[in-house]
């Protein structure tokens, strides 16, 4: 009895240690966000609708997918809030040629993704 409770001790070790280092490695976000109204992102204009959107913590890159398609990427950095956000949100801003994209809050992330103002326009 010692021997088995001694090898499911190691087998459970070994593999929060393997989930652990999953998650570690994984430094992106992605949800569902709906933008109710056609909005710039980066130059690059997104019609309203439903899209998936991908923030790659690595590369500093906030990307726009339909249909598993990039429509738009943008360059973007994390600041910090105060508090974790409840659910995911766009932020957008009016602006004479249009609505903007901003940025984006993911929900449960103590962190805010702001898009960069500078940088080239890519997508479909």
């Amino acid at each position: 009895m010692r021997v088995l409770f001694k090898g499911l001790l190691i087998m459970l070790a070994i593999s929060l240690l393997a989930s652990i280092s999953v998650f570690a490695g994984d430094k992106s976000k992605s949800d569902t966000v709906t933008f109710p109204s056609d909005v710039m992102v980066n130059g690059t204009l997104v019609k309203a609708g439903e899209y998936q959107v991908k923030f790659d913590e690595k590369t500093g890159e906030l990307s726009i997918l339909k249909g598993g398609k990039v429509k738009a990427k943008a360059p973007a950095k994390l600041e910090a809030r105060s508090d974790k956000a409840k659910n995911t949100a766009i932020r957008t801003v009016t602006e004479a040629n249009g609505t903007v994209l901003t940025g984006i809050s993911f929900g449960g992330w103590s962190q805010d993704v702001v898009i960069s103002s500078t940088g080239s326009a890519a997508g479909n």
